[in-house]
């Protein structure tokens, strides 16, 4: 029976406490603030209301408004500390789980290195039959293969770098020639998507633009199947 007692009573008091202390410091805050500002205010609204009542209480409400929006900017700013504070814990935890750490990092990583003012390096998604003829590879056109390495081969080719799965952060670049390119209609997110989940995601294509898109290619200084 008395451990009943206690256990309520101090539940009470754990419930009463913080209500009681916040009702306390609010009250303090407000009386602070009206003994600093509560004159000064009082002078600028004196010029719209003449009657000192009513200047004073209109005076009281907007400290306490004030104070409301003071507040809520405070807890907005520590809201956005304390989101931070959660997302890098659940980043911790992301990295130590088998399998899932790797493509995490892959994705970040690849964020971080591959996209600038969320415009990213690679140009179009493509086929290549990597790493033998027969076996088709998705890669990332990267650039038009220039310089030495352009001087010294009998065709144009293309720079595209082709991915490991699942971590798309490493891979190889291989030098193509553009008639063995197959340009693809799936976007570069679609094509990192199927790259990172090993096939399991695979973006359905809409074939009706293949022209309109090989011939932008063309455009842009490649030619591809």
């Amino acid at each position: 029976m008395w451990r009943k007692i206690k256990i309520n009573f101090f539940t009470g008091l754990l419930i009463v406490v913080p209500v009681a202390l916040t009702f306390w410091v609010l009250y303090f805050i407000i009386s602070k603030l009206n003994l600093l500002l509560l004159e000064p205010v009082m002078e600028i609204f004196q010029m719209w209301l003449p009657d000192r009542v009513s200047v004073e209480l209109f005076t009281k409400v907007a400290i306490f408004f004030i104070l409301l929006g003071l507040l809520t900017l405070t807890g907005f700013a520590a809201r956005i500390i304390i989101v931070r504070k959660v997302f890098g814990f659940g980043e911790n935890i992301l990295y130590k789980v088998p399998m899932i750490n790797t493509i995490y990092k892959g994705l970040k990583d690849m964020s971080a290195a591959f996209l600038s003012g969320h415009k990213s390096i690679f140009k179009k998604v493509v086929l290549v039959e990597y790493p033998k003829n027969g076996v088709y590879a998705i890669g990332f056109v990267t650039s038009v293969t220039k310089g030495e390495a352009q001087e010294k081969t009998k065709k144009d080719v293309i720079n595209i770098f082709v991915p490991t799965t699942p971590n798309p952060t490493s891979g190889m670049l291989v030098l193509v020639p553009e008639s063995d390119v197959i340009i693809l209609d799936m976007s570069v997110e679609d094509g990192m998507k199927m790259i990172i989940s090993g096939g399991v995601v695979t973006p359905v294509a809409d074939y009706g633009n293949t022209k309109n898109r090989s011939d932008t290619f063309k455009k842009e200084g490649f030619q591809g199947n």
